[in-house]
């Protein structure tokens, strides 16, 4: 292999024309030819007794082009080695002699490779950098929000006047029974079952037909299967259910108690308290850890400057305008739609787009540099994670992954980023700065409803889990 030229381009971008000797073709053609000869059979010969003109004549276009294939990629690995360069995607080569002719004159073999390089980058002494990191606690005032965002959203009901009317919020306690012309179907009847109306939890307009209804009445409530419905055999179907209204329940909040801590499985109220110290703790800690992240990108992006390889710029903002219309399609929108106008919105995603590219460049480098990887731990980490998303399909998922080399990279690249990020963070300088809630979640910030206070007790069935 021998690089005839490197044109001088502007950038990233490289571009080499690169000659591989006939005689170096031809040697590795012959090799393959003489396995082949000692394995092929073929009739009225011997296995390995195959003359090689034989063998040339049956298998000698298809080897030489093999040949000239796996030389070409050989010289381009060759020359990026040479160079010492790394392209930001995959080279593009184009041969300039043509093969037919390579082939029958037994001529060399020209081609060019083109493609952009990513960037040298110069680290800064990361120990120059300074950042605040955000420190806060939760407060008095923290918890006491919670307890009162928990006593709202998990009302106590109690039972409606006699003769009162039901309205959205209420609890009604039904039986129904549910039928497909004239036929009923299995999961759809239930008793005693528990409905919070206005919580769109059964199918098309069920609830709506039960408000303004006394207890102890009867309905025939009709109803339409949607289009994309878990049972097949009910997609798109009108049904109708028998529905008996045994009690109405209006919603009132519960108190602040030791009765509340029982909802969520803790024996009093300042065993409730605690877990939610605990929660808003982490909450903080993971806010402030994205806050600090942010803060060291900037100061990354600052420090370090160089160019990008557009390619990559490109397909990021592809991926972003892509994402984009596919939004709009679902909204039944157009870009005529939105506030700001295309231009101004494109040259937004491009700066978007470069800034992402920037970041991620600088990631990469600082990873590689420092022999930071991954080990099989934070592989199965990431597989677990994305497992327990897919119920039932937890063997499909893992062999999709082990068979997508590039699927399980995308999985584990967020792990990848946090490596690095606590790599650099350890040599930064650090300065503790206590921040309120507010700082790190906004003016507008609500408090969540912990996970760990999940109420242990069991919900009543509803029409769309049953059908």
């Amino acid at each position: 292999m021998k690089i005839l030229e490197e044109k001088k381009l502007k950038g990233l971008k490289k571009e080499f024309l690169v000659e591989i000797p006939f005689s170096d073709l031809d040697d590795l053609k012959q090799k393959k030819l003489k396995d082949i000869s000692e394995k092929v059979k073929i009739a009225g010969f011997r296995p390995g007794k195959v003359p090689m003109s034989h063998v040339e004549k049956l298998y000698g276009k298809e080897t030489i082009v093999e040949v000239i294939e796996e030389k070409v990629s050989e010289s381009s690995r060759k020359v990026l080695d040479e160079k010492d360069l790394r392209p930001a995607v995959n080279p593009e080569i184009k041969l300039i002699s043509e093969m037919e002719k390579s082939i029958n004159d037994q001529s060399d073999i020209t081609f060019s490779m083109s493609f952009e390089a990513l960037p040298e980058i110069e680290f800064v002494d990361f120990k120059k950098i300074k950042l605040d990191k955000p420190v806060a606690s939760p407060k008095k005032e923290d918890i006491d929000e919670a307890l009162e965002y928990l006593a709202t959203q998990n009302k106590d009901y109690k039972l409606a006047k006699k003769g009162s009317k039901s309205k959205d919020g209420d609890k009604v306690i039904l039986d129904y029974s549910g039928a497909v012309d004239g036929v009923n179907f299995d999961g759809g009847t239930a008793e005693k079952a528990e409905l919070i109306l206005g919580s769109k939890t059964f199918i098309d307009t069920f609830e709506d037909q039960l408000v303004g209804e006394k207890a102890e009445t009867s309905k025939v409530v009709k109803v339409k299967f949607p289009d994309e419905y878990p049972n097949k055999e009910l997609e798109g179907k009108n049904a109708e259910f028998d529905v008996k209204i045994i009690e109405i329940l209006n919603p009132i909040d519960s108190k602040i108690n030791d009765e509340l801590a029982k909802k969520f499985g803790q024996d009093s109220l300042k065993d409730l308290k605690g877990v939610l110290e605990e929660q808003i703790k982490k909450d903080f800690d993971q806010a402030a850890k994205m806050k600090l992240k942010d803060s060291l990108f900037s100061e990354l992006e600052k420090n370090h400057k160089f160019d990008l390889p557009q390619v990559l710029v490109d397909q990021e903002f592809n991926q972003m305008w892509s994402q984009l219309e596919s939004q709009l399609e679902q909204q039944k929108k157009t870009l005529d739609d939105l506030e700001v106008k295309e231009k101004e919105l494109k040259k937004n995603y491009k700066e978007v787009s470069e800034k992402r590219i920037s970041i991620g460049l600088l990631i990469a480098e600082i990873g590689r540099v420092n022999n930071i990887d991954l080990d099989d731990n934070d592989y199965n980490i990431a597989l677990q994670k994305e497992v327990q998303k897919y119920p039932g399909q937890e063997q499909q998922i893992i062999d999709f992954y082990k068979k997508n080399p590039d699927a399980i990279r995308n999985l584990t690249a967020p792990i990848y980023e946090d490596k690095v990020v606590d790599f650099v963070l350890e040599k930064v300088t650090l300065k503790d700065k206590k921040v309120s809630r507010k700082d790190l979640f906004g003016a507008e910030a609500t408090q969540e409803k912990p996970k760990e206070t999940k109420p242990k007790t069991k919900k009543g069935k509803t029409a769309k889990k049953k059908v």
